[in-house]
């Protein structure tokens, strides 16, 4: 393998890594934000209930 590609694959590895610890953060916020929903608020959506376009 040439000598520079050894960066590049590390840089791309922590980049990925990266991109799925943030994916895994937000979701855990998402699950912790809907957990504190008053979900006496929520109804039930009808396709009647759009609005025509």
């Amino acid at each position: 393998m040439p000598e520079g590609l050894w960066p590049i694959l590390v840089m791309i590895f922590l980049i990925i890594v990266y991109t799925i610890a943030k994916v895994i953060q937000h979701m855990r916020k998402s699950e912790e934000q809907w957990r504190q929903v008053d979900k006496s608020k929520l109804r039930e959506w009808d396709d009647d209930d759009w609005p025509d376009a």
